[in-house]
């Protein structure tokens, strides 16, 4: 190459894109320190509120197209945490690290509420991972919170994937209130939850409120494949409020007391006075459960596994006008 052309690439080099700035990788520890910068394995930071705060600062600043969050094996105890939308154009991933032969375990040991709550809306571009962990003994692992009242202000592309949900419910927190879910979607869209265990999901005064996952107030196109669902006292799966297009298949169901493991309902206003949403709510319409396993459950729910609960539409509520923008 001679100098001219050698000269050349390094001006083309050096104004390349934002877009192709590197990718960055941050590292979780139990015996990390949230003074550490977390860039390195030797300088691993502690938890993972820290971990996301400084991922969404560099996702911002530089402009990384993937920020990860590798979580040494090991555990974590007491951690919760919230976040809003990934930086725009940004994939935000949190694993377990490449070296841990065991699931890193997130514990809420009877003093976190919720270990992963992220608002929305969902930045343009924006995407974001969670695998290959254990999260227990919290009354919710995950809430993907939209605007229910809002509809264009939604999450999406979200990935949950290979974990393991066990003790989640008020079983993790008998003094607490209720819990209503594992994994909550209030206006999610497109997100796939995949390959996951959930192990004991269970309230202690009453079970009816509990699901493993609640789809809810426009969380609409969500895939739900390959579960593992064992050990459950309430319905499995609620779908609520104009959530359409919702697909639960190959998913294995196991000991589910409730007398169906896929449901539908929404709160109707005119006959439910304890309804919240003000702009009242409707039923959900195409979603598909199909090729599941029911066993050793409630005989209903293995007779005849889905429940759609619905009395009357609403004046106003129709496929179409459901279902549009979702």
């Amino acid at each position: 190459m001679n100098l001219k052309h050698a000269a050349l690439l390094l001006g083309l080099l050096s104004v390349a894109p934002p877009s192709l700035a590197a990718d960055t990788t941050l590292y979780l520890s139990p015996k990390g320190s949230d003074q550490a910068d977390g860039l390195a394995p030797r300088t691993p930071l502690a938890t993972l509120q820290r971990a996301m705060d400084i991922a969404y600062q560099t996702g911002k600043a530089e402009k990384a197209a993937h920020v990860r969050i590798l979580v040494e094996e090991g555990e974590y105890r007491g951690q919760a945490t919230r976040v809003g939308s990934p930086p725009a154009g940004t994939h935000v991933e949190v694993a377990a690290a490449e070296s841990a032969r065991n699931k890193p375990v997130f514990d809420g040991a009877g003093k976190a509420d919720t270990w992963f709550t992220l608002a929305g809306p969902t930045q343009a571009g924006a995407t974001f991972t969670v695998r290959g962990l254990e999260i227990r003994n919290y009354r919710t692992a995950i809430s993907l919170d939209g605007n229910r009242s809002k509809r264009d202000a939604y999450i999406t592309g979200g990935t949950l994937r290979d974990l393991t949900l066990r003790d989640i419910g008020q079983i993790a927190m008998p003094d607490k209130p209720l819990s209503t879910a594992a994994i909550r979607l209030v206006n999610a869209r497109r997100i796939t939850i995949a390959d996951n265990t959930f192990i004991r999901i269970r309230n202690i005064q009453q079970c009816a409120p509990l699901h493993a996952i609640y789809l809810a107030h426009h969380a609409s196109d969500n895939r739900i494949t390959g579960n593992t669902f064992d050990d459950l006292c309430g319905s499995p799966i609620r779908i609520r409020d104009a959530s359409n297009r919702n697909q639960a298949s190959g998913n294995t169901f196991k000991r589910a007391e409730y007398h169906s493991v896929f449901d539908e309902w929404y709160c109707d206003r005119s006959v439910n006075p304890k309804c919240t949403k003000a702009s009242g709510e409707c039923p959900s319409w195409g979603n598909i459960y199909s090729d599941n396993k029911v066993e050793q459950s409630n005989p209903d729910a293995m007779a005849r596994p889905t429940s759609v609960r619905v009395q009357r539409v609403p004046p106003g509520c129709v496929p179409d006008a459901a279902g549009k923008g979702d």
